[in-house]
Formats: C-alpha cells, structure tokens, sequence
C-alpha cells in the first residue's frame, strides 16, 4: 500500500504544468524587463558585492546610445543630457532609458512569444529566475540598511544648520536632517531593512522577507515622492519586484489575512531535487 502511494506522489510530481498563455506571455515579459533592469542598474554592483561600483551600466554601450537617440530623436530633447556626477537617479537621462527598457522588452516578448510558443510552461526558468531576484533585492536591502544601521546616509546635522531659516532648506534636506536629527531613528530604519534582505535569502523565511520589504520599500518610495529624493525610479522597482515575488503566494495571503480559510503550505518548485527512484513494482 506504501508502495502505491508513494508510485503516485512521484507521478504527481513528475506532471508537467500547462500554464496559460496570459501566464506565459507575462513571465516572459518579467523575465526580460526585470533581467535587463538588474543588468542596467546599480543592482549589479550590489548583487556581486562591488562596494564602489563608480560606472552606472546605463551609461555603458549600447544603453547610452540608444537612450540619447530616443530622447533626440522620439522625445525632441535638444539640450545635453547629464547621465554621470550629478548623484540623482531621476535624472530626464535615467526616465528616457527607462522608455528605451519598456520598448526593448516589448519587443522581445513579442519575438520570444513567437519563437517559443509551443512551450507549455516556464518553471524551471521561473524558480531560478525568482533566486536571482531574491538576491538582487536583498543587495539592495543590505546596500541601504547597512549605511542606516551605521548611520552614514543621514549624518546628525552639521551646527551651521540649526541656526539657518528653515525656509532655505530644500523638501530632501528636510528629510535628510529630521532623520539624521534622531540616530535611533535612522538605525531603526536600517535594521528593518536589513531583517527583510537578510529573510529573503533564508530558506522557509522568504514570504516573510518579502512582506517586511515591501513594507519598508512603500515607506521609502512615499518619502521619495513627498521629499523629492532623486530616487524614485529606482525603489519603484524595487516595490516592483517584490510584488513579483509575492504573486504566487496572493492566493494564501488572501486565503489567511481577508477569507479566514485554511491555507495549505507553499507549493513553490524546489531548486534542487534528489534523483529519486521509482521502487519496483511487485511482480
């Protein structure tokens, strides 16, 4: 009986999914811009833990040029685009390259749809594809939180600052000094986001990671967009990402948090799966 049960969850197991075409074409899609937007950021730095990475990908060939003929030639801009030195990741440089990426992508779903459409599913791409990003993101939690916990991004403000008119103060440098005003604070801060990368590569804890990252992420895009902190493109992403990594489990987060249902354990693919033998059946 032991052997006939265990014959049928090998079968189970061994099943191949047939995802829909909208499921597909949307993988597809994630595969590309996600990919390329890690290979095109500061994310690539951080995912191979180069501290000082000074040359920004998307200024490297091919990206620079494509990016500074769409904005001549599709955007009509005719100034100089600045894409190094300034420190802001919102530059009208970083937003006509992100155009470029939407494109791109598009256009490379659309070849890969036809190229590939007899595929019946993504899952082995998927779960590594899903590591990778687990990673990068954790990266970048580890980039930002590190610099708070040790309270380097917002230093205590300089003397010369309390005795200015606060009408002078820009809406970052604002931000920048209630938050380097309180040290706790900041290193709070940093904390949290360091709990959340550190859960993300976690075995068993990821669900758990990516909640509390997309907690943080929220709180920082929202003071990004209220303090005008040239970084908005960037923790948008992020956010972006980890709803990529949360979809799968949208269905046991409702299931638990708004339906009051039982929810059954993650079925997420294992990366690695021992050779496993059917046993003999009895002759």
């Amino acid at each position: 009986m032991g052997t006939q049960s265990q014959i049928e969850e090998r079968s189970r197991e061994t099943q191949v999914p047939h995802w829909s075409f909208v499921k597909r074409l949307t993988s597809r899609f994630c595969f590309s811009y996600f990919g390329l937007y890690c290979l095109t950021s500061q994310i690539l730095g951080g995912l191979f833990l180069i501290t000082k990475f000074s040359v920004d990908p998307a200024t490297l060939w091919p990206m620079r040029q494509i990016t500074l003929w769409t904005a001549a030639h599709i955007f009509g801009i005719t100034h100089p685009l600045v894409y190094t030195g300034s420190g802001s990741g919102d530059k009208t440089f970083n937003w006509v390259e992100t155009f470029c990426l939407l494109v791109l992508v598009v256009l490379a779903t659309g070849i890969w749809s036809v190229l590939d459409r007899q595929r019946d599913n993504y899952v082995t791409l998927d779960k590594w594809f899903r590591l990778f990003i687990r990673f990068a993101l954790a990266s970048a939690m580890f980039s930002y939180g590190m610099v708070k916990v040790f309270p380097q991004q917002m230093p205590f403000p300089f003397l010369t600052r309390f005795v200015e008119p606060f009408g002078n103060f820009s809406p970052m440098g604002v931000l920048w000094n209630f938050v380097g005003a309180s040290p706790v604070y900041e290193i709070f801060a940093g904390c949290a986001e360091m709990l959340g990368g550190i859960l993300l590569i976690v075995p068993g804890a990821t669900m758990l990671g990516m909640l509390i990252c997309l907690a943080d992420l929220t709180y920082v895009f929202l003071l990004n967009m209220t303090y005008d902190v040239p970084v908005k493109l960037l923790s948008f992403h992020l956010i972006l990402m980890c709803l990529f990594l949360l979809v799968p489990e949208l269905p046991r987060l409702v299931n638990f948090f708004f339906l009051n249902r039982p929810v059954e354990p993650s079925m997420q693919p294992q990366l690695f799966r021992a050779a496993a033998t059917l046993p003999h059946a009895p002759r």
